[in-house]
């Protein structure tokens, strides 16, 4: 089982780190095509944001799953085992709710974009699949979450220097 977690994982860092490509790539040939031949890539820029809200949100997956998200460890170095425990149990259980209410009010906003038919400017490109793959990463991230928080719930966290013996 930790095999294939460690996959998914694996796999969403990779989806993260392609559409982050994809960004630089587009970006990069649309600026030496403006600069060299006057011209550019359609709709470039609202590819380029649109991959980068996936980007993020898959990166918001792994992260998350990892405990690597920006923290101040401030409290927490200076308590006891047994309140660091509390205090990462506490932290996923908050963390857990908003990525629910965020993938449950993506649901709406893919629906939105479906029904709207909104598109880019230039070639009409349907939004809402961009905003779907985006979705499917935060809807990633609350399953990878909902996994932690069972896993520092059986004293199994796995976040690195920052692991703690299960509290007996």
């Amino acid at each position: 089982m930790e095999r294939f977690f460690k996959a998914v994982v694996d796999v969403t860092e990779r989806a993260a780190g392609f559409f982050l490509a994809a960004i630089v790539t587009l970006t990069f040939v649309s600026i030496m095509l403006r600069a060299f031949f006057s011209t550019t890539i359609p709709d470039w820029f609202d590819l380029s944001r649109l991959f980068l809200g996936i980007a993020i949100f898959w990166g918001i997956a792994s992260t998350s799953y990892r405990d690597e998200h920006i923290r101040v460890d401030f409290f927490w170095e200076w308590v006891g085992p047994r309140a660091k425990w509390l205090i990462d149990l506490f932290a996923t259980v908050v963390l857990l709710a908003f990525l629910v209410a965020f993938s449950w009010m993506l649901v709406f906003k893919v629906n939105s974009g479906f029904r709207s038919g909104e598109a880019t400017f230039d070639v009409r490109i349907q939004i809402w699949p961009f905003h779907m793959v985006a979705a499917l990463g935060i809807f990633l991230a609350t399953v990878l979450v909902a996994i932690r928080l069972v896993r520092i719930w059986q004293g199994r966290g796995d976040s690195g220097p920052r692991r703690i013996e299960p509290v007996q």
